[in-house]
């Protein structure tokens, strides 16, 4: 069991810094871009939003396959018994 746990945090260490990456890369690229303020907004908005779809489905399809692999480690369980 603690492999699975150990694989739990990898995993969502690894999603943290690609989130903390994501967010610093924004941050410069605002800071660098040649566009007005207004623009920028608007398009900081727009990749917010994608960003926002993508983290849904992400969590979602993990959500699923914990579940799943919960319901695998119950049912192995269940018949070594």
């Amino acid at each position: 069991m603690s492999k699975h746990t150990s694989a739990s945090k990898i995993l969502l260490a690894l999603m943290a810094g690609a989130g903390i990456g994501a967010i610093m890369g924004a941050g410069a690229a605002l800071l660098l871009s040649p566009n007005d303020g207004k623009t920028n907004r608007k398009l900081l908005k727009e990749k917010i939003n994608e960003l926002s779809e993508d983290l849904h489905e992400k969590t979602d399809s993990l959500i699923d396959e914990i579940q799943e692999e919960i319901e695998n480690i119950t049912i192995s369980e269940t018949e070594t018994e």
